[in-house]
């Protein structure tokens, strides 16, 4: 088993992108990233393309479509064939998870794309795009109180770019989500609920290894627990038994959401 680094959010010509499907996944080699989700909305016509494009620059692509209505977007990861978006959200989740996908609410709190659309708990996935470029002070905790609410104890955080063009503020493999991995099989391991999010490919992370919580280049930062316990973090390795289950997290002295853990 292996961590890879990736993005679960991007996007191409097939949709609202600039970039065609080769150079975006070149764009992510370069980035150093180890796989890519593209997600462009309300399609699948880039599906055929991302094999190729992924063998060439050495990057696994992970098939994904963005279900974009006015009211909320939802990534479904995985083949599972297009999603109609004019359905019920309760519809989207069924039918990701028949197919052997899945699906993670995007940037609940973003503005005009924030997430207001019904969904009944029992839908409710497990998944969110809690780091997003929405988030643009991570000193503020409203994303941490909506994932509480949203399925207590029992939310996997990811992070996208919501990567379109060069030119824009968003750059790709930003934040990173990483993926334990078997087999480099990315949509398994998040299945799994195996992730990390750091603020970048070489930005401090959190890693989750069975019992216990591996904090890399995060000295000076401070772990707090999901039941609040905080512990300092000492030195650029460091194993911290992890004492109860539910999302970790690292925070600077100014209380800015540095790293999470799945």
């Amino acid at each position: 088993m292996r961590w890879l680094a990736g993005d679960l959010h991007s996007h191409t010509v097939h949709s609202d992108g600039t970039l065609t499907v080769h150079e975006l996944a070149c764009l992510a080699a370069r980035q150093g990233l180890d796989y890519l989700a593209v997600t462009d909305h309300n399609t699948v016509s880039h599906h055929p393309e991302l094999p190729a494009a992924g063998a060439h620059a050495g990057v696994l692509l992970l098939p994904g479509q963005e279900v974009t209505t006015d009211l909320g977007h939802a990534n479904v990861f995985g083949a599972t064939g297009w999603v109609d978006f004019r359905r019920p959200s309760a519809d989207w989740a069924s039918f990701a998870v028949a197919r052997g996908g899945l699906m993670s609410i995007n940037h609940p709190l973003s503005g005009d794309c924030a997430w207001r659309r019904p969904l009944p708990a029992e839908w409710r996935p497990r998944f969110a795009e809690l780091w997003h470029s929405s988030w643009w002070d991570r000193r503020w905790g409203a994303p941490l109180a909506w994932a509480e609410l949203w399925r207590p104890g029992g939310l996997v955080p990811l992070g996208g770019s919501d990567f379109h063009d060069p030119a824009q503020h968003k750059t790709l493999g930003e934040p990173c989500t990483w993926v334990l991995t078997e087999d480099d099989d990315v949509l398994g391991g998040l299945v799994a609920g195996r992730t990390a999010v750091s603020a970048g490919r070489d930005a401090p992370v959190l890693l989750r290894v069975e019992g216990d919580l591996i904090a890399i280049g995060a000295d000076g930062t401070v772990l707090v627990q999901p039941d609040g316990r905080r512990t300092a973090v000492r030195g650029d390795l460091v194993r911290i038994p992890a004492e109860c289950p539910g999302m970790h997290r690292l925070e600077s002295h100014e209380n800015e959401v540095i790293a999470l853990c799945g």
